[in-house]
């Protein structure tokens, strides 16, 4: 749907108006980083309590049975390197980790010590290009001079970097695939996707 979305922009600019596709671009960034923030969620919360992987494998954990904002808490703690000393409930969603942030990702799948850590590390480790989706939707939500200092040192990565606003990075050209960096993000979002959860 969002995928649709973008070629549809793509082909059809909403709007000649620069603030209206700039506003449009940065919807579609901030749902697709949203969506991976929780696919990410739930695959670590759900390893962490025991689950059924989609080979039919049980995956247990020492948190097997602990409610949902009880490992919420977990993961918190260990994307900020703080030992986890005993059940707590997070109060509140927005007290949570950034769960798309792969460095956090690999921390807590590091600490949940899930039957599947192997499996999970080799899934997002393949994740190249999404520090650069979570880069454009900060730069997005938080437009100020040290963000966009961040977009144009990554113009290193990729080819026609042209950008006006940080929501531009959806055009970048990827050199791998020569294809736009979102769908990069798209192709790596799947590919992690199969294989954390086989």
């Amino acid at each position: 749907m969002l995928d649709a979305a973008f070629d549809r922009h793509v082909a059809h600019p909403s709007s000649k108006r620069r603030i209206d596709r700039f506003a449009f671009q940065e919807g579609l960034v901030s749902a697709l980083w949203q969506s991976w923030c929780a696919f990410c969620r739930s695959t670590l919360i759900e390893s962490a309590r025991g689950t059924t992987s989609g080979s039919g494998r049980r995956v247990s954990s020492p948190y097997a049975g602990w409610r949902e904002m009880e490992i919420a808490y977990v993961a918190r703690e260990l994307a900020q390197y703080r030992k986890v000393s005993g059940a707590r409930t997070l109060m509140g969603r927005h007290l949570e980790p950034t769960w798309g942030d792969l460095r956090k990702v690999n921390l807590i799948v590091k600490g949940i010590s899930s039957s599947n850590q192997a499996q999970l590390f080799s899934a997002f480790g393949v994740g190249y290009a999404i520090k650069d989706l979570q880069l454009c939707r900060n730069a997005n939500s938080h437009l100020n001079k040290d963000r966009i200092s961040e977009v144009s040192a990554a113009k290193v990565r990729y080819s026609e970097t042209k950008f006006v606003h940080p929501s531009d990075l959806i055009f970048w050209i990827d050199p791998t695939t020569k294809d736009f960096l979102w769908k990069t993000w798209l192709d790596e979002m799947e590919v992690i996707s199969k294989h954390a959860i086989i």
